[in-house]
């Protein structure tokens, strides 16, 4: 044992005496002060930092101080050992929780400390009781150490100060520990020697191994994502190089159409109207019909540059010919894809694609042009964000560091990623590289990670390196690489959020700790059981008496030896025997009355489950529209609250011939769901039964009608129950059970399942009846939308003028297309603009356009505009009162087509109804048909008519009479 024992009263009446007892009592206060020193510190620490872990550190070395205050002073009538132990377990939760909330090495210094301050305790122990459990609370604590500090359940502080003064406690406690083993103040007995020596054996190597292999597997790890990054990479550079080379394939072959080139062999002055002409609009109307996300325009340039035709008629009569492209493809005559041009001024920003027009001895006769809205390529970067995890994202940067595209921060596109300066700012902004709305104050928002990779060192492409995205605010970098696109000169890069691999690398960590603890603890135990060998027949024995003495008759010797030991065990035996004899019927009597109410209780429990289950499914049946979801519900049901290997339900398909399975609680029937598992209507399996016969059945492996069940996704199958889902006597499908036991169900199992099975098929009939009732109502919705559509579009069509405008001048059609109009119709939704600036008359306005919308389909918009000295912003209220006027005005316009409508047909029955009286105010058919003439060409307003009456031999004609026309039979 450590220190030496005293025993006996003697030695506790002269506890208080002895040097040993005065050296405990002075490590007592040395700790009291130790304690309150790093309860304050930690206390300030936690303050300062406001890292609240702290705060339980400080709250662990209060306890410990007040522990050891209580540990000195004659307050605690209690032993010294006793007191000693509590001390020692205070202050290994202090360094426990210091070893948790404090980064460093994973707790290796705190559990250090925590061994050296239990041996301190145990050599100043005057009695030298609870020695061993004092090291193994010693032990145990700088375990948990270690534990804590790999599997922290609270955030870790990594601080330099902290981390040099545990180190220099650990130093101390180091050269203490040596002082104590040399002086000869520690001993231990056979049995600790033998622990502590294979911890050491265990925990050393197993520390260098765990070292080595974190380190490989670490870098195992950056590889494999340095590989994926750079695959995505590599896969996102090809797909927007296959889009601008696509594209331009795609308008190359567009370019050969006989159509451009016949159009252009026209004279200008004959070119509208013309055949060509109709055939070329088509032909670019259908070419835009590729656009699904932003429609491109097409152009027709001449050789000067003159724009001669274009989808967009406000580019018709502008010259082109300053343009990049435009130089670009006339000096190569090759197709070419501009970079984006911003447009100054403006909001806007296009791409273009160019392609000249070639006659049969290949030289240009013209150019087709194809725009595309710039942010088409925002839409086609987002196509492959996490690529390779949720937090991957790739980003687009031109050649002066401008974000073309950027899948995680897109309102910072167009920004650039390092300063620009003044002089290339302008330049820029002259040119049309960058857009003119933003200024050079905001225009930069710098990632100067990316900026000295690609701009500075010019490094290769696929070069790794970490960038920190402050705009995340995770605090964890990201990993980057980068590589140049060839059909433009851009750069495409690629980044990783480094969440994975750190905690890949937490999770290998805490791996390899768990791993090497176990090893540890296992070691320990079998040195300890083998200690115990020596020991174990004495402690048995004493163990047994304590329990015999307690009333536990069931403990007995395992007597191995034929010596005065194994005698007294079998004494020991006999005793407790004969003991437990005197006592076994009336145990016996006990146990019989408690099986029978619990066997009662069990029953109760089981209807119990029954009716909540009935209750449960009833509320889902209420609570869900779903058919799924309920079927899924009921089948999860079933089987928790029943135990049940298996619950599934079958609905019989359309042609009655399959019951197909819809639902199930097992993992075998989840795969039987994958492969749509379906079973022959009234042939196969006990399911095919039910649903053919409408009754229920019950099967199982036993009995004289025992049933063979091979499903090989349900192998436990040991009975099964089917009951059929029916909608009055309408069979929709089955209600299927399985379980692992052999006659599991009854006929209360079937009564109970016949009233789940009724309510699942009300549920079902109900949801089919809503579905039906639903898909009516939106295509009754849809059609009376395209009516209203086609009513108004043959309105606007019948009247041939379409917008109006209002002015001090009075009312006046409008034929300009205005932006915010378009925007309406597209969007259904109000737009406003403020701060536009009308570049003929230098005139700054802002505009409103609200959308007439009649029963969700735009008829017409309200376009308002304020002219303002300063820019001006529309209002709520604004905005409220407009659209309230607009729907009135919806409702208004729809009465008065109705109204028109209505009219028309009057005035056309009308006309009708006289055409035939007059027909029938004559007998004569020539008459008649003389009659019919007339009045088709007066009310029609034809300047002729005829009837051709096909009847044998030649055909007749009669015309209508014109001055000097003469009619013929």
């Amino acid at each position: 044992m450590i220190a030496q024992r005293l025993t006996g009263s003697q030695g506790q009446k002269k506890e208080e005496q002895t040097p040993s007892s005065q050296n405990s009592r002075t490590l007592a206060i040395f700790m009291a002060g130790f304690s309150a020193l790093a309860s304050i510190a930690t206390l300030f620490g936690g303050i300062f930092l406001n890292f609240w872990p702290l705060y339980l550190v400080s709250a662990a070395f209060a306890i410990s101080f007040i522990t050891n205050i209580f540990v000195i002073s004659p307050i605690w009538n209690a032993s010294f050992g006793i007191k000693i132990f509590t001390a020692t377990l205070a202050i290994e939760l202090s360094f426990v929780l210091a070893g948790g909330a404090i980064s460093l090495t994973y707790g290796l210094p705190f559990a250090f400390v925590a061994i050296v301050f239990a041996f301190l305790f145990a050599a100043f122990n005057p009695t030298g009781r609870l020695n061993e459990w004092i090291i193994g609370a010693g032990l145990i604590g700088a375990l948990s150490c270690v534990l804590l500090g790999v599997l922290t359940p609270f955030p870790q502080i990594n601080n330099l100060i902290a981390s040099i003064i545990i180190l220099a406690l650990d130093l101390v406690a180091l050269v203490v520990l040596i002082r104590l083993l040399i002086s000869g103040l520690i001993t231990a007995n056979l049995r600790l020697k033998l622990i502590l020596f294979a911890l050491a054996l265990a925990i050393v190597p197993l520390i260098i191994l765990a070292v080595i292999n974190l380190r490989a597997v670490q870098n195992s790890v950056t590889a494999q994502s340095n590989d994926t990054l750079r695959v995505a990479t590599e896969v996102t550079v090809n797909q927007m190089d296959d889009f601008f080379s696509s594209n331009l394939t795609s308008l190359e072959n567009e370019a050969s159409l006989p159509i451009f080139l016949a159009y252009l062999n026209i004279a200008p002055t004959l070119r509208e109207n013309s055949e060509e002409w109709v055939e070329l609009s088509s032909t670019l109307a259908s070419f835009q019909t590729k656009g699904t996300l932003y429609t491109p325009s097409f152009g027709i340039l001449d050789l000067t540059g003159e724009n001669i035709y274009d989808t967009n008629q406000n580019n018709i009569g502008k010259s082109e010919s300053s343009s990049d492209y435009f130089q670009n493809c006339m000096t190569t005559n090759t197709a070419y894809a501009s970079t984006v041009e911003f447009i100054p001024n403006t909001h806007e920003s296009y791409i273009y694609f160019i392609a000249p027009i070639l006659a049969s001895n290949q030289t240009a006769v013209g150019y087709l042009r194809m725009t595309y809205d710039s942010r088409i390529i925002q839409a086609e970067l987002e196509k492959y964000s996490g690529l390779i995890g949720a937090h991957s994202y790739p980003m687009i940067l031109d050649e002066n560091g401008i974000r073309l595209a950027d899948a995680s921060n897109p309102d910072l596109i167009y920004h650039s990623i390092q300063s620009l300066g003044g002089d290339k700012y302008t330049s820029l902004v002259t040119t049309g590289k960058i857009p003119s709305y933003i200024p050079e104050t905001q225009i930069t928002s710098p990632i100067d990670e990316i900026a000295n990779a690609i701009y500075v060192a010019q490094s290769k492409p696929y070069q790794f390196f970490n960038v920190d995205m402050q705009s995340t605010n995770t605090g964890i970098l990201d990993s980057a690489t980068f590589a140049i696109m060839s059909t433009q000169k851009w750069y495409v890069v690629y980044l990783q959020e480094q969440t994975a691999i750190v905690a890949a690398q937490k999770s290998l960590t805490q791996t390899t700790a768990l791993i090497a603890l176990l090893i540890a603890g296992i070691v320990s135990i079998i040195i300890t059981i083998v200690s115990n060998l020596f020991t174990e027949p004495i402690i048995d024995l004493t163990e047994t008496a304590a329990a015999i003495a307690n009333g536990d008759l069931d403990t007995y010797v395992n007597v191995t030896s034929s010596d005065e030991i194994g005698t007294l065990g079998k004494t020991f035996n006999s005793m407790a025997l004969q003991l437990k004899s005197s006592f076994e019927n009336l145990e016996n009597r006990v146990r019989e009355r408690t099986q029978e109410l619990a066997t009662q209780n069990d029953t109760l429990r089981y209807r119990s489950r029954q009716l909540q289950t009935v209750t449960d499914v009833a509320r889902e049946i209420v609570s869900t529209n779903d058919v799924e979801s309920l079927l899924n519900s009921v089948t999860e049901l079933i089987s928790d609250r029943f135990n049940f290997y298996h619950a599934g339900i079958f609905l019989i398909d359309e042609q009655n011939e399959y019951a197909v399975l819809r639902a199930s609680s097992s993992p075998g029937g989840k795969r039987m769901l994958n492969r749509q598992h379906k079973l022959k209507v009234g042939q196969v399996g006990i399911v095919g039964y039910v649903t053919g016969s409408g009754s229920p059945r019950i099967a199982t492996d036993v009995g004289k009608d025992a049933v063979f069940f091979n499903n090989p996704d349900l192998p436990e199958t040991k009975s099964e129950m089917a009951l059929p889902l029916k909608i009055e006597n309408r069979i929709i499908g089955a209600l299927d059970i399985q379980s692992t036991e052999s006659n599991a169900f009854s006929e209360e199992n079937v009564r109970l399942f016949t009233t789940l099975a009724d309510l699942v098929s009300v549920a079902i009939n109900n949801n089919q009846l809503l579905a039906n009732t639903q898909a009516a109502l939106t295509e009754a919705q849809n059609l009376h939308r395209q009516y209203l559509n086609q009513e108004w579009t043959r309105r606007s069509s019948d009247i041939g003028r379409t917008s109006y405008k209002y002015t001090a001048q009075g009312l006046s059609t409008y034929e300009e297309d205005l932006p915010e109009v378009k925007m309406v119709f597209e969007s259904g939704r109000p737009v406003t603009r403020s701060g536009v600036q009308d570049s003929s008359n230098k005139i700054t306005f802002s505009t409103l356009a609200v959308p007439i919308l009649l029963r969700g389909e735009v008829i017409g918009v309200i376009h308002l505009q304020e002219n303002e000295e300063t820019n001006s912003v529309w209002s709520e209220n604004e905005l409220l009162t407009v659209q309230t006027l607009a729907d009135q005005l919806a409702q208004t316009l729809e009465s008065a087509r109705l109204f028109e409508q209505t009219i028309r047909r009057a005035d056309r029955e009308r006309r009708i109804l006289e055409i035939t009286s007059r027909i029938r105010s004559t007998n004569d058919p020539q008459q008649m048909l003389e009659i019919t003439l007339e009045e088709l060409k007066r009310h029609l307003g034809a300047s002729q008519a005829q009837i051709v009456i096909n009847v044998p031999g030649p055909l007749s004609t009669i015309e209508s009479k014109d001055n000097n026309d003469s009619k013929e039979a």
